[in-house]
């Protein structure tokens, strides 16, 4: 037995040496100063961790949006790696609650905790991906009781690198600035393909394809119990964020989901207490109201959602002075004296990337030790909640919900429910019509049924929000939510869905995957202008009707065909992109290239005279004027994230905006011709200089990326609002009458009647805020500012045209039911009119 043991250390000693240090493979320690490592070098690291040691199996599970291959580790004892199958069929009978009470028992019993760890979803916050290599490391190579238990109880699923595109990107324009005065200048276009920031904004959308790659293995594969999603940067001077999360809670989140979380939490604290780190706060800013983010999402699946936030930014070391740090965090606490949610205060001095990595190793270990030694309750605990959903539906309010076939648009309908699918919601399609609430419904129709694991998710998807009025004292103001307010999924896509309360009867089936239906060429339906641009391409004629009917040479009645009004042309579209990075701009390109539009990307020495001949549409997606004219300044220090941070600034090439020349071209290519369509705060540019005939009400206050304040009064921190439309007005072909719009600040205006500022109608109102009942989901303040007001004007100047939107048609790529409203006005811009 001796001899045995012995030769056991012996072989444990000789792999241990083989696996090779961080700094043996990348030539620094990641979390040096002035060092990034970037994404082929992580990964392949992590390859040669593969080889070197047999607790640690690289996975492939997607590619990026830009085609780089996305991977997971599963890091444990090697014995459980060999039996990763069983342990996932483990975890997948639990959490979808397949199991008997017994079995349940006996499976909790035998199965592993699953922790996953990600790094690096918001490229510019660079410490997580720096410190994934190392405690990747540490999980292989550390022989203390803790990580033999952690090993032996928890599989590890670590992706390293979970935004490979935008780590490059940094990682590479860093490496390009440092040492120089442009060292922390910020990235000058978005770190991920579409979406920059946003990226972590898309989690019950799916539009990215590195979130459809990540959702699939959350939530359709191996249903962790916890998820961890690391950020930076807390608010000055904590040194990290952790849970517990502030207000308001949604109440569709399961109270054990939100008290597992809090149980997190005071592990990290108290690890953090036990190492002598000071600067952790909680319940601040980072709500538990919302839905959509990495952290989020998993709470509504009966998973432990967590986020940190970790100070710093890049690899520059920062010193900070006492005096430099603010006296008070936003919400009033002090900064400098103990308090509930923030015991040890940070005193100032230097902050390096290298510590910024030890507070996440901090946090992880945190993490892994509770795991480990509460692995069976996390197992039981994830079939508990699973039954209590399943058996709550099956009493009602809901029972179900249904989507009728035979959808004003099918195709986002369709669309809807394969998203809802794709994050693991059981959908199923009846085989003949059926009856439920005295209503007939025909063969096809959907059913959500309210019976179902994560009854949580849909019931947070289908139903309105009701954002909470929580005041600063009785008559502070209300506080405000992290996010939006307000993402009712059925109303943002323009998909009648019907809430059935009680229980009944209907042939189903559970399709494994549902596909897209076939193109149509109803204009109501949004594949129709996937069909559109087909056609086109292929040479087909393709022409409007006074009405909106697309009709097409050699399928249309040939004197319906010659008495149409329009005839469609491929468009020319441009689409203006900053050199600040904006999202709204990024989420308008998906939009371009989801509906195939050809899109040529403007900058701001492409505006100069001559653009019409390129061009028939120009885009301005939601950017504050000031913004779009001047840019970021030359030789101007930008603000730091913190105070007491350093100041920095942008490279030369991409300073400025497009300046009072390119203004001037942009008016000059709408004179003689050409469509300008401006969404949001941009509007304000040809409303201020062109100037048009429109008086606005209410300006854009946002509180996500795009917009500005404005002391109108009206305030829509990101909700879905009514409106009603002029379906008579061509850009409005295809809409009901009555529809949603979502709008995070927006712009209203009145058109003016004096004659000689509108003459022979010039301009026109194809969509305004309803008069009454406006507010559909989330929280609104200010109503009677935007009532009744334009929402959507086309206005003639010149031979061209503006098309001014006052809300986001395209918002993150989420808003099907608006996305009629400016694919048609990109069409009409090219056509020719007939009549």
């Amino acid at each position: 037995m001796r001899k045995l043991a012995f030769l056991a250390s012996l072989y444990c000693s000789l792999a241990l040496a083989a696996v090779p240090e961080p700094k043996q493979h990348f030539g620094f320690t990641p979390g040096d100063d002035y060092q990034l490592a970037d994404y082929q070098a992580v990964i392949s690291y992590f390859q040669a961790l593969e080889k070197s040691s047999p607790r640690l199996k690289l996975v492939p599970f997607g590619k990026s949006a830009h085609g780089k291959t996305m991977y997971v580790a599963f890091i444990s004892d090697p014995a459980n790696l060999a039996a990763l199958d069983r342990y996932r069929e483990i975890n997948r009978k639990l959490a979808l609650g397949l199991a008997s009470p017994e079995e349940a028992q006996r499976l909790a019993a035998e199965g592993k905790a699953i922790v996953w760890i990600d790094s690096g979803l918001h490229a510019s916050e660079v410490a997580p991906v720096q410190q994934a290599p190392i405690l990747a490391y540490r999980m292989l190579t550390d022989e203390t009781e803790e990580a033999r238990k952690i090993r032996r109880n928890v599989i590890l699923m670590q992706v390293p690198v979970i935004n490979p595109d935008g780590l490059d990107w940094v990682a590479h324009w860093y490496r390009g600035n440092v040492h120089t005065p442009y060292e922390l200048a910020p990235l000058p276009s978005l770190y991920q393909k579409y979406a920059g920031h946003d990226n972590n904004r898309d989690y019950f959308m799916l539009n990215l394809e590195e979130t459809r790659n990540v959702s699939r293995l959350l939530f359709r594969e191996w249903f962790p119990h916890i998820v961890y999603n690391q950020h930076q940067a807390p608010p000055s001077p904590a040194r990290i964020f952790i849970p517990p999360y502030a207000e308001p809670l949604n109440p569709n989140i399961p109270a054990p989901v939100m008290e597992g979380i809090n149980l997190i939490g005071a592990a990290m604290k108290e690890r953090f207490a036990r190492e002598q780190k000071p600067g952790v706060l909680s319940y601040w800013g980072f709500d538990g109201w919302w839905n959509g983010g990495l952290r989020s999402v998993p709470a509504f699946h009966n998973m432990h959602g967590i986020l940190t936030e970790t100070a710093g930014n890049l690899a520059t070391p920062r010193d900070y002075k006492p005096g430099d740090l603010p006296q008070r965090f936003g919400n009033g606490i002090p900064t400098r004296e103990p308090s509930i949610f923030y015991q040890r205060p940070w005193p100032g001095g230097r902050w390096t990337l290298r510590d910024a990595v030890n507070y996440m190793l901090t946090a992880d270990f945190a993490i892994l030790e509770l795991a480990s030694n509460r692995a069976q309750h996390f197992l039981y605990k994830a079939w508990e909640l699973a039954r209590a959903n399943i058996e709550l539906g099956g009493k009602g309010n809901p029972y179900a919900y249904v989507v009728p076939a035979g959808q004003w648009d099918r195709w986002s309908a369709v669309e809807m429910v394969r998203r809802l699918q794709m994050s693991g919601v059981v959908i199923e399609r009846a085989r003949t019509s059926f009856e439920a609430d005295g209503k007939q419904y025909p063969a096809g129709s959907f059913i959500l049924p309210a019976a179902q694991p994560f009854r949580a998710y849909l019931i947070d998807l289908m139903e309105p929000q009701r954002y909470p009025e929580i005041k600063t004292g009785q008559s502070g103001p209300t506080k405000r939510p992290y996010d939006v307010a307000g993402w009712t999924l059925r109303m943002l896509m323009g998909v009648r869905v019907d809430r059935v309360e009680d229980r009944f009867n209907a042939s189903v089936e559970t399709p494994a995957e549902i596909p897209l239906p076939e193109r149509s060429l109803d204009h109501r339906d949004n594949s129709s202008f996937l069909a559109t641009i087909d056609l086109l391409k292929k040479g087909s004629k393709v022409r409007w009707s006074s009405d909106g009917t697309i009709l097409v040479e050699g399928r249309a009645p040939n004197a319906a065909f010659e008495k149409a009004a329009y005839e469609l042309h491929t468009p020319r579209v441009a689409l203006y992109e900053p050199y600040t990075a904006n999202i709204d701009t990024g989420w308008t390109e998906w939009l371009l290239d989801y509906f195939g539009i050809p899109c040529t990307l403007l900058h701001n020495r492409d505006f100069r005279p001559g653009l019409n001949a390129r061009f028939d549409t120009i885009l301005l997606a939601s950017q504050n004027p000031n913004s779009i004219l001047h840019g970021v300044r030359q030789g101007v220090n930008l603000a730091g994230r913190n105070p007491g941070e350093s100041p920095a600034q942008q490279r030369p090439e991409y300073t400025g905006g497009i300046n009072i020349s390119g203004l001037a071209a942009l008016e000059e290519f709408v004179q003689a011709g050409g469509t300008l369509i401006t969404f949001d705060a941009a509007s304000g540019l040809p409303v201020q200089f062109f100037p048009l005939p429109v008086t606005p009400r209410a300006g854009a206050n946002s509180t996500v990326d795009g917009g500005a304040d404005t002391p109108s009064g009206f305030y829509s921190p990101g909700s879905i609002l009514r409106m009603t439309v002029d379906t008579t007005h061509p850009i409005a072909f295809g809409m009901p009458k009555d529809a949603f719009l979502f709008t995070s600040g927006g712009q209203a205006w009145d058109i003016s009647l004096l004659p000689e500022y509108n003459r022979d109608g010039e301009v026109k109102s194809v969509a305004g805020y309803a008069a009454t009942n406006l507010l559909a989901s989330g929280w609104l303040s200010g109503e009677r500012q935007v009532a009744g007001k334009s929402a959507l004007i086309e206005a003639r100047h010149g031979k061209g045209r503006v098309v001014l939107f006052g809300f986001r048609p395209q918002f993150r790529g989420q808003t099907f039911g608006s996305f009629k409203l400016i694919l048609n006005a990109i069409y009409l811009a090219s056509a020719r009119r007939l009549q």
